[in-house]
């Protein structure tokens, strides 16, 4: 899957979405709901409860 050069990405991405080596994986700060503790949206992954992270081996 192409993904166009300026597709966002929020502070917790690795990469962009789509990009390859790479897939989603639940946001480590607020544990996949989206929102901070203080109820407002999860500066680490925008509030989708989700970051895209690379994947395989070292």
């Amino acid at each position: 899957m192409n993904m166009p050069p300026n597709t966002p990405t929020n502070p917790g991405d690795d990469a962009a979405p789509g990009t390859p080596g790479t897939g989603e994986d639940i946001c480590d700060v607020c544990n996949g709901s989206g929102k901070a503790k203080d109820g407002s949206k999860c500066p680490n992954c925008g509030g989708t409860g989700k970051v895209t992270e690379g994947i395989g081996g070292g």
